[in-house]
């Protein structure tokens, strides 16, 4: 990994940025999702999940606690903010507003990202996962985010801010400014779950490795009693895997093991570092019987392996 580059994305279409504000602004997203805002700090933040009355992901977001404000890292914007302002009591004080056209969103990842954020910021390069530095006259917030490579760290600040950080960064000779088929790439190989693949209502947090944003001591929100009882008798209809194939082969395509069909394929790519007998990698759901590393598969005329991925492998250990 050493001799990869520095990437460089643009996330700023990806994903949205929400401020939250108000009493309630934490409050009203504790009692909706799946972790514990409670015990937020100013400077620190989460990732939790907002799901269904049956336990659906709807979308999993990141949460930074301002102070008197917050900011919301989103998928799904639209139904994330038509979600909660239903769930709102009359006595719920509580705003959100999509600041995405103002503000914008930069992502490193690779060996070295947290001296370039140093220069940026100083002390951000010490930032525990999801915490963060903010720099409230640039507008500018740092944090640490889920690594793609070695180190991850998430940029947002007005767009202006966001091109002269950009600019000097691009100077630097080992970082590489990509474009959205590369982050893909990295994603899959470090088995981050996304958007309109494995974040969806097909899929319950736990089935989607999502483990480190749930909370299994807080209070009730929607959709606890059915993730509760899923994590007390350890038993999921299905489990997220990465998988190592000989051909490329369409998401939806389904995983079969001796003729049956054991799950689904969610997100397929070519590798960003060739392999040996690897022609792509990628993400499925399966019967956690075939979720062990080295089963062999099939999906479509491929041939898939079942091998670790960084993430998920954290995930399943905490």
């Amino acid at each position: 990994m050493d001799a990869l580059p520095i990437f460089l994305f643009d996330r700023s279409a990806a994903q949205a940025r929400l401020l939250l504000q108000d009493r309630d602004r934490l409050e009203l997203l504790h009692r909706m999702s799946t972790n514990d805002l409670r015990r937020l700090q100013v400077g620190q933040g989460c990732s939790t999940v907002l799901t269904t009355a049956t336990a659906r992901i709807i979308d999993r977001v990141l949460i930074y606690h301002r102070g008197e404000t917050a900011l919301m890292i989103a998928n799904y914007p639209e139904i994330v903010i038509n979600w909660l302002r239903r769930h709102v009591f009359w006595q719920d004080r509580f705003k959100i507003e999509d600041q995405s056209a103002a503000l914008g969103q930069l992502e490193l990842h690779g060996v070295g990202a947290a001296a370039l954020v140093e220069q940026a910021l100083s002390g951000a390069s010490s930032l525990a996962l999801h915490h963060f530095l903010e720099d409230s006259s640039r507008q500018l917030l740092v944090a640490r985010t889920f690594p793609l490579l070695a180190e991850g760290f998430l940029v947002v600040a007005p767009y202006a801010q966001l091109e002269q950080l950009r600019t000097a960064w691009s100077a630097e000779r080992r970082v590489q400014r990509a474009d959205d088929s590369i982050y893909e790439r990295l994603r899959i190989a470090a088995g981050l779950p996304a958007a309109y693949h494995e974040l969806t209502e097909d899929y319950v947090p736990l089935e989607a490795g999502l483990w480190d944003s749930v909370s299994f001591s807080k209070g009730c929100y929607i959709g606890q009693e059915i993730i509760a009882r899923m994590e007390s008798r350890n038993r999921l209809a299905k489990t997220l895997v990465k998988l190592q194939l000989s051909a490329l082969v369409p998401p939806g395509t389904p995983i079969q093991a001796h003729e049956e069909t054991v799950g689904v394929l969610t997100s397929c790519a070519e590798p960003l570092v060739p392999q040996a007998d690897v022609a792509a990698i990628g993400l499925g759901f399966v019967k956690p019987a075939f979720a062990i590393p080295g089963s062999l598969l099939r999906v479509g005329e491929a041939r898939a392996e079942v091998v670790p991925a960084a993430l998920i492998a954290a995930r399943e250990s905490e």
